[in-house]
């Protein structure tokens, strides 16, 4: 399976969300998607666009106000 990294640092939100759909569009059910971003209101709405679609996800916080997200598409 592969794995596919989206680097979103200083990127707001309604595009965060956006280009994280269409890259998750490009990769096969079972591969993941690691999200990097530092804006907060795009870490919720990608969180809660994922939980809503059903992916499997997992949050880390890489350092102050940077979070990376893995996004598995089902």
């Amino acid at each position: 399976m592969g794995a596919k990294k989206l680097d979103l640092l200083g990127e707001v939100c309604p595009f965060s969300l956006l280009k994280t759909r269409q890259e998750l569009e490009k990769i096969k059910p079972g591969e993941k998607l690691t999200v990097e971003t530092d804006f907060n209101q795009s870490v919720r709405n990608i969180l809660k666009w994922c939980d809503n679609q059903g992916y499997g996800l997992d949050i880390a916080e890489k350092g102050s106000g940077v979070w990376q997200i893995t996004i598995t598409k089902k």
